[in-house]
Parts: C-alpha cells; structure tokens; sequence
C-alpha cells in the first residue's frame, strides 16, 4: 500500500498499517482522531486578530529578535528552493516566517501566517504541533500530515528549550514534499541548539546587567561612602556620600593620599582587606575621622584586581550611639518644682546660660537636682539637638578617669579595647558634656582638662594625634571649689576658666513651702509610676516634713515618699508611716523656714506625732488580733520595738494574743 491508502485506510476505518513505520506519526494520528480533528480540512482556524499579534509580539520582542539571527542563516541554506523557516511559542501561534514569496502564497492557503495556532487540535499531525505534544524533533512529510490539505507539505521540526529545560517554542522550516531531505531536520536541530546556547548566554548577561543594576543602585544610595579603586590603588568610582563628604573630585586619586590611618599611616594596603580601622579622610575643608573597610577584589585567576573601600565619619555614627544610647536631656525648666525666690534665682540664672555657650558651673548639695538644671541648660540652648553626656567623677576610678573622658587607642593600657575606645568629649561633641562631682577630679586631670577647654582639642590616650572637639561644658559640685584652690585641691586657673556663669541651687531646708509643693507633686507622680491610687495626706505629716532638716535633699524626699507609698494600707497617710528621724527628731541648729507657721514648738510636734502613732498601733494590734509579728513587719521594725512602744503609750496588754 502507498502512503496516501495507508492514510485513507486510517481515516475511514482507524486501523493503521505496518507501513507506518514511525512511533510518533501513528500515536499523533491516534491523538488526533479522538480529538475528532477533521482530516478534510488542514487549515487552522485559530488565529489571533490583529490586536492580539501586536501585544504578542511586544511582550515576545527579545525573544524574537534572537532567534530572528539564527532564523536567518538557516534560511540562507535553502534560499530559492521554496521552502520557508518559521518560529511559533510554546502555545503552537507562529510569531515569525521568513520564505521564498511564491511559497508564502502557498503558506496563506492553509493559514501558515503570523498568528496562526498550529497545535494538533487546530491543524493535526504537523510539525509545530508534533513538536510540542512529544517534546522532540520531528518530520512530517507528505501524507504523514493527518490532514488532506497538508499532504503537499514537508514539515521540520525541533523544539526550542529554556534555561529550566522547559518548551519556549518550536524551530520549524516548511516546503514541498518532494524535497524532502533527512538533513532538513537535521539543520532545523543544529540551528535549535544553537539557538538554546545562544539563549543561555543571554539569559546570563541579562542577569549581569541586572545583578549590575542593582549593585549600581545600591553603591549609589547607601548610607556609607564607598570608593571603587583598581589594582594600582586609585579611584575608579566614587558614590554620592563620599563625594559629599571629601567636597572634591577623586577620580583617580590615590587611596593612600586621601585616606591615611589614624595613627599607622602606611597601614592602609589595596590588596588586604581590614575593617573598622581608624583612618582620617583628607577633605577640601578639614580632616574627618572615620572607619574604615576594605573588601579586595579578584578576577577569575584570583588576581588582584582592585578593591571596595566602604568608609563612615565617626560624628555621624557618634549621633546614632547618642541617639539610641540615652546621651539625651529629657528635663526642661517646666519640670523644675519651686516657688521660692532662691529657685526663682537659679532658674533665671539658668535660662540665661542657655542663651549663650559659656562654660557654667553649677554649685548645690547632693540631692538638690544640678543635673537637672543642667539638662534644662541644654534643652533651651543652641545645641539641644546635639548628645547631652553626663560623667560623675566622684565615681570613676583615678586611673580611668582620663581615658574616660578623652578616650584611648588599641594597646593603650592592659585590658583596653583592641579598637580602642572614643571618650566622653568626643562622643559629646556638638553637644554639651557635664562633669559632675568636678571638685573630685584628681589634679593632674584637672591640668589635661584645662587643657583641652583651652585648644577644643583631645589626645587619646596612647595616641598623639589632636581631635578636634566641639562641646560646651557644664560642672557641677557640693564642694566649695574656693576652699579647695586655697587647700591646693582645685587649680585656681581651671575654677576660674570654668566659672563663667555660677548657678546656686539652695538646699531644700532653705525653701520653705517648697517642701510641701515637691511632697505632693512626687507624691502624685510616684502613685501614678507605681499604679496606685493617691492617699490623703494628714497635716501633721507636713508639719513634720516642715520642720525636718533634709540633709538628701530633693532627693531624700523622693525615697521617703515612695517609701511611704509602699507601705500604707489606708487611704490616709499618717505620721506612723514616715522615717522615725523625720517624727521624732528636728536636726541640731537647723532654722524652721520662714513661711512656717510655728504655733507649735518641737514639743507639741513630737506630741501630736506620738499621738497619731498610738493611734496606729491600737488599730494594728486590732486588726491583727496582737500577733506581734506581724505588727512588727507591718511597721518595719523588730518585735521588741512594739513592745517598748505598747509599754510608752501605755497600751493594755490584752492585745498581747501570741
């Protein structure tokens, strides 16, 4: 039987004859017969309108225009001879053709046009559709086509694969079938190859262009400043902040001109990396301090080939420690508590210290709240939005004390920090620093703290490099600074360079109705901290807190109020409830305020006092049937205490229970 009965047999009875020898052509004429494709017909009546092959083509317009190349030059080999090459995707619509004319002609009878579907279901057993349903080069020639019409036609094949391995579309090169020629397939094969590695290598630098995209983007818009230098240590390429921060061009400056180590300056190499090493940055304006990082560069042969240079000025880091660190003044003048005219003084003074940048010097007791003046200095000053540090030097060990406050470098001393450490003047800068304590400052510390107000400069410790330094220093002190220049204790050239503009806070024994002002202010603000509600307060609870002396302060009457606050168990706090100093005793040569009225003299104080701890004991030893004990811990004190009180008050035995 030839060909053409061995296809009418088919189509008329569905039994297939041995002469189809090939496995894909007698399993895709099975395909098509259950999908009742019309073997008459062979011309495909899905087509895309002219809408649709425009947007098709816009979102296919690379991929087209790299296998256009190869398209081209398998077309060259059959040129004249009437057959046409054409491209289709994976969805079986043919993007693109190119042909002898004559054979277009031909083509346009059975809609072999741009947009045309040519899957099995559309045009049955052809070479596109063959293609993409086995996955596979494949011919189809003559009346192996499963439709009549196609019967004329020779038809080449071979899928085109993604990077991922999946079907992308189908390399097809079509003509008449009395050409046909096994090396047909064969060039469609090799040109479909091609095609694939050609589409890797694509696929590789588009992802090199994007990978580039994107570094670029963000060496542009990091935070950092960054150099790109080559293999001889210039500069190649500079970002937006390190062109800011140098002020002039770089380009092809040496690495080694524009940045030096802070205290090694040949350490800095091109060819080894380091991070966060102390360098300073030679700009149009002033030398910057930074840190530094070098990350080396290597081609393919692990050549050197350059470096990454990522650097960060040590102020802007110095703001963001500040920042999130607590280096801020929270309190301001409002948050100052007094109406006396000593406190009225002070705050006056203080305000206009904020005015100016003068150096300030703050004298008062422990306890009175210098620190708080301070802050309040700040915050209505020029520089309330610079670091606000405070440094207590009472506190700090004498031999810490220096690299404390003007830092250290690597090896200065056992046990530093190998990165070495910034001091408090460094990390304030911009800012204002307090000392506190400053007549404990031993006095060759006081000479370098001259020193340095003085130059604006500081010299860490084990370095000899000078940083400069900008920072409004405020001192504060218990301690009569006069007495200890005359005892040689202060340097008289440092207390008169510090005592610019004196603020005295007076003591809290020396501001009259101000104690009962500051009792109920803390005490609303402890109740609300601790969440508890506010008690009422008896009024021999403030006389008692009038006449005692306060020799904490300000200070000392926070922690008796929130002591207080613990241990009431009534709506009503009474004198049983504060210190038995406070009741019982009016400290020796200790003045009552002037805007006390004393009707009362220490006697009937302690009179009244005792009375309402009486009345306090009676209560407990009712409410805890006389377990002693308890009564103990309920007051805080021993066991034998409460007796000795039952016994002074005069109380019956009976409520002795345990």
């Amino acid at each position: 039987m030839t060909h053409a009965q061995v296809w009418q047999q088919f189509i008329e009875t569905g039994k297939l004859d041995s002469a189809v020898d090939k496995a894909e052509i007698r399993h895709s004429w099975q395909r098509c017969r259950e999908m009742d494709v019309d073997p008459y017909d062979g011309v495909s009546h899905q087509l895309l309108t002219p809408g649709q092959i425009s947007a098709l083509l816009g979102s296919q317009k690379l991929y087209i225009s790299l296998v256009r190349h190869f398209m081209k030059q398998l077309y060259e080999f059959v040129k004249g001879s009437g057959f046409i090459v054409f491209l289709a995707n994976r969805e079986g619509y043919i993007l693109e053709a190119l042909g002898d004319p004559e054979t277009f002609k031909a083509a346009a009878q059975v809609n072999l046009i741009q947009g045309a579907c040519w899957v099995e279901f559309a045009g049955g057993t052809n070479g596109i559709g063959t293609a993409l349903a086995i996955g596979r080069p494949v011919q189809v020639s003559g009346c192996e086509h499963y439709c009549q019409k196609l019967h004329s036609w020779t038809c080449s094949a071979a899928p085109l694969y993604d990077e991922c391995g999946d079907i992308s579309g189908v390399l097809q090169m079509s003509g008449p079938c009395e050409k046909t020629h096994p090396h047909t397939l064969g060039m469609v094969v090799a040109s479909a190859e091609a095609i694939r590695k050609q589409l890797s290598v694509w696929q590789r630098n588009n992802e090199l262009v994007l990978a580039n995209a994107q570094l670029s983007h963000l060496f542009q818009t990091m935070s950092d400043g960054a150099l790109v230098i080559d293999a001889d240590g210039r500069v190649i390429q500079v970002n937006p902040v390190a062109r800011k921060v140098f002020g002039k061009e770089l380009s092809g400056e040496k690495l080694n001109r524009i940045i030096t180590a802070a205290d090694s300056p040949d350490l800095i190499s091109s060819t080894h990396s380091c991070k966060d090493l102390d360098v300073v940055l030679h700009t149009e304006t002033e030398p910057v301090e930074a840190l530094l990082t070098v990350k080396p560069l290597k081609d393919d042969n692990s050549d050197q080939s350059g470096a990454v240079v990522f650097f960060n000025p040590i102020r802007k880091m110095k703001k963001l420690v500040n920042r999130f660190g607590g280096a801020q003044a929270t309190f301001h003048f409002s948050d100052i508590i007094g109406e006396h005219d000593s406190v009225k003084a002070a705050i006056n003074m203080a305000r206009k210290a904020a005015d100016n940048l003068s150096h300030v010097l703050i004298l008062g007791e422990s306890g009175t709240g210098k620190e708080l003046l301070a802050q309040a200095i700040h915050n209505h000053s020029m520089r309330r939005n610079g670091p606000f540090l405070a440094v207590n030097c009472a506190a700090l060990p004498r031999d810490l004390i220096a690299s404390e406050l003007f830092g250290y470098t690597s090896g200065a001393f056992t046990g530093a920090s190998p990165k070495g450490r910034p001091g408090k003047f460094e990390m304030a800068s911009g800012g204002t620093l307090l000392l506190d304590e400053i007549g404990d400052m031993p006095l060759d510390q006081q000479a370098t703290l001259l020193r340095v107000l003085q130059d604006k400069h500081v010299t860490r410790l084990g370095s000899e490099r000078a940083i400069p330094v900008d920072v409004r220093v405020i001192c504060a002190t218990n301690k009569n600074l006069l007495d200890a220049v005359s005892k040689g204790h202060f340097r008289q050239d440092l207390y008169y360079r510090l005592n610019v503009t004196r603020i005295d806070v007076p003591p809290l024994r020396e501001r009259g109705r101000d104690v009962e002002l500051l009792f109920r202010f803390l005490l609303k603000k402890i109740s609300l901290r601790l969440h508890q509600a506010r008690p009422h307060v008896d009024e021999a609870v403030v006389t008692a807190l009038l006449h005692y002396g306060w020799p904490g302060n300000v200070r000392e009457l926070e922690n008796v109020v929130e002591r207080m606050i613990h241990t009431v168990e009534e709506e009503t706090l009474h004198c049983a409830h504060l210190p038995r100093e406070i009741c019982c005793e009016t400290p020796v040569g200790r003045a009552l305020p002037d805007s006390v009225v004393t009707t009362q003299d220490a006697a009937t104080l302690k009179q009244v006092v005792g009375e309402q701890e009486r009345r306090l004991l009676v209560d407990l030893l009712q409410r805890y049937q006389g377990n002693i004990s308890l009564i103990a811990r309920e007051m805080a004190v021993s066991r034998n205490t409460i007796y000795r009180k039952m016994h002074h008050y005069n109380i019956s035995r009976d409520y002795r229970f345990d």
